[in-house]
């Protein structure tokens, strides 16, 4: 007997085999070959969805191999500046780059080039003043050591009769820059003792009800500080707690940069 009649009389005989089984049986098997030809069918047709996964996955890893390709390229100018500037290994020079670029990215650690005070003084006074003044203005200077660390000034203010027994004394300070510590870093201020505040035209030893002060450096860092109630000494008036304003903007600039943690 060939091999042919031998396959085709063992499919006659389970064919009889499977026509003589109990109904159940036969659901069984039609369940099971039902099965299989799906599971085939659905394996089948997810070549075609391989295929576009695979190739999708490709396009991607070329489009991230260009930008490292990139950034390799631009980053080519700092690396050569670190092997240059700095020692150690080319890991170690890399990475104090890193940290230096880190620095300059805050502002504080840049060094002082400008600033601007904008000052105002509420004092008690029955004076009947709306002026002015030429000539006679004042002066803001963060103070260390008794000495002027960061001096603003200006030959003009302002004074205005509130009509309620108070008096506003108000005026714009730049800086000086031979009295200053110009291209020393913003965060040196904090070590000052004080800030100095005098107006020419203030009363000697008036009562200052109230007060506030910004101070712009660069354009931008703007320290902010309240001026407390005091007796002037003489027409001088003080800020003692400097690290107040430095706080403050730190507060704002890290909410401003991480506006969910800062809410």
């Amino acid at each position: 007997m060939d091999k042919k009649t031998t396959i085709t009389s063992r499919i006659e005989e389970e064919l009889k085999d499977f026509l003589s089984a109990s109904l159940g049986t036969k659901i069984l098997v039609i369940i099971f070959v039902l099965s299989s030809l799906w599971i085939g069918y659905r394996e089948i047709f997810k070549i075609p969805l391989l295929k576009s996964e695979i190739l999708n996955s490709t396009k991607e890893i070329h489009r991230k191999d260009l930008e490292i390709q990139k950034l390799e390229t631009q980053l080519t100018p700092f690396k050569t500046i670190a092997l240059e500037k700095y020692t150690g290994s080319e890991q170690e020079k890399l990475q104090k780059l890193v940290e230096r670029i880190k620095q300059l990215e805050d502002p504080l650690k840049k060094e002082i080039v400008s600033a601007t005070a904008h000052v105002e003084i509420t004092i008690k006074s029955d004076e009947n003043v709306f002026t002015r003044y030429m000539g006679e203005g004042g002066y803001l200077a963060f103070m260390k050591n008794r000495q002027p660390y960061l001096l603003t000034a200006d030959t003009q203010s302002n004074a205005k009769q509130t009509g309620k027994g108070v008096v506003i004394y108000s005026g714009v300070f730049q800086i000086v820059p031979d009295q200053s510590a110009i291209g020393e870093l913003i965060e040196t201020l904090k070590t000052s003792n004080l800030i100095e505040i005098m107006f020419e035209k203030i009363p000697e030893n008036s009562y200052v009800l109230s007060g506030k002060t910004a101070i712009t450096i660069n354009n931008e860092v703007r320290l902010e500080f309240e001026i407390l109630p005091q007796q002037t000494q003489g027409m001088k008036i003080f800020i003692k707690d400097v690290l107040a304003g430095f706080q403050k903007y730190e507060q704002k600039n890290k909410a401003r940069i991480s506006p969910g943690l800062g809410s």
